[in-house]
C-alpha cells in the first residue's frame, strides 16, 4: 500500500517495478492527493477562515498541507482544468472524476495483476461520484499531457513512498 495519484508518483520509480518483479499487488491510497485533485481548494485561501477537512481544522491538517498546499501543486491543478475545458467543453468532467480516470485509465497501476485503488469520501454524494468515475472511461489525451506536464511541476517536491 501506498501513496500514489496523478501528481504523486514517486513509486513509479522504483516500488511499482519492484513489485511488478515479484509478483505482488500495490494498494494506491491518497488518489485525490487528500482532496487537493478535487479542484475545491485554491492557494490564495490558505489564510482565510476553512472548513474543517484534510487541510483545515484536524489533527492531520498540518501534515496534509505540509505535503501538499504549495503554490506549483495549484499550478499544475490549474493546467488539467484548462486541458478539460479545453477538451471537453460545457461537458468536462469535474477535476475529481478525471483525477479518478486518471488512476484506473493512465497511471501504472495493473488491475489485472491485482493492484487496486482505495477510494475515499465523506459523503454518500462523494461516494456516488467516485463510483461513477472509476466507471468512466479514458481520458483525452491533452488531458492526460497536461497531468504529466503537472507531475513534472511538483516532481521535485513529492513525498518519498517510504518513511
Amino acid at each position: 500500500q501506498g501513496m500514489y495519484n496523478a501528481t504523486t508518483r514517486q513509486v513509479e520509480a522504483e516500488l511499482l517495478p519492484c513489485l511488478r518483479r515479484f509478483g505482488l499487488r500495490f494498494y494506491a491510497y491518497n488518489p485525490l492527493a487528500g482532496g487537493l485533485l478535487t479542484g475545491r481548494y485554491k492557494y490564495e485561501d490558505k489564510d482565510g477562515k476553512q472548513p474543517e477537512g484534510r487541510f483545515f481544522g484536524n489533527s492531520w491538517a498540518e501534515v496534509y498541507r505540509n505535503r501538499y498546499w504549495k503554490e506549483h501543486h495549484f499550478e499544475g491543478i490549474a493546467l488539467v482544468e484548462k486541458a478539460l475545458q479545453a477538451a471537453y467543453g460545457s461537458s468536462a468532467p469535474s477535476m475529481t472524476s478525471a483525477a479518478l480516470r486518471w488512476m484506473y485509465h493512465h497511471s501504472q497501476l495493473q488491475g489485472l495483476r491485482g493492484d487496486a485503488v482505495i477510494l475515499g469520501m465523506s459523503s454518500l454524494e462523494q461516494l456516488e461520484e467516485n463510483l461513477a468515475a472509476v466507471k468512466a472511461g479514458s481520458l483525452e489525451p491533452a488531458v492526460v499531457q497536461a497531468f504529466d506536464q503537472a507531475w513534472r511541476l511538483v516532481a521535485h517536491d513529492c513525498p518519498n513512498y517510504f518513511r
